[in-house]
């Protein structure tokens, strides 16, 4: 029943790529809102040494490590788990997108990164940009859906996921002794490099 549910909406939204707008569409949002998150991390941290905010990277980098803790638990979970990606039940009737799709299809790394860094800046105030970037991170989940990269099921875990660790980094990590001294570390270290 799981996997029938999963199937249908993955066909259901599969149609739409018999809008050529939307094909063309899949391309560009599957991957490029990604790239988003190191330049945003990159430019805000230039932005705050030029005007010396030493509190506001301490959360730049709080969103960091919720992002690598995502990415770990990611990595562990395709180790443990193996589910094969939809493009393996492709049927002629369904179109096929992308092609040379790597092997695990759950978890999604896309989803859990990009929902994980959403929730931390929410955590950290930075709401407009939230606002800004969520839309684009949806169309570019739902692409990756579309495109027969993940089933329904693989992103939507991964949503809650993203939560988890955000809420577990902005409410608890961040307090651990051990963060806060890495966190003086590192800003020292950048700040001596000019950075």
């Amino acid at each position: 029943m799981f996997f029938e549910i999963n199937k249908s909406v993955l066909i259901a939204l599969n149609s739409l790529t018999n809008y050529k707008i939307i094909e063309k569409l899949i391309f560009i949002f599957s991957d490029l809102p990604i790239f988003f998150i190191p330049i945003f991390l990159i430019y805000m941290w230039i932005k705050y040494s030029l005007e010396k905010k030493e509190k506001e990277k301490k959360y730049l980098l709080l969103i960091f490590y919720s992002i690598i803790i995502a990415i770990i638990l990611t990595i562990i979970i395709q180790n443990i788990i193996h589910i094969d990606r939809p493009e393996n039940y492709l049927e002629k009737s369904w179109k096929l997108i992308l092609k040379h799709l790597p092997d695990a299809s759950f978890p999604s790394d896309h989803a859990s990164v990009s929902f994980s860094f959403l929730f931390a800046l929410f955590f950290s105030n930075y709401k407009k940009v939230w606002y800004f970037i969520f839309p684009i991170f949806i169309i570019m989940i739902l692409s990756r859906v579309i495109a027969w990269i993940h089933w329904p099921f693989d992103v939507i875990v991964w949503i809650f996921i993203g939560f988890i660790w955000s809420f577990f980094t902005f409410h608890f990590l961040k307090k651990i002794k051990l963060v806060k001294n890495t966190n003086l570390f590192i800003i020292k270290i950048m700040k001596y490099i000019k950075l």
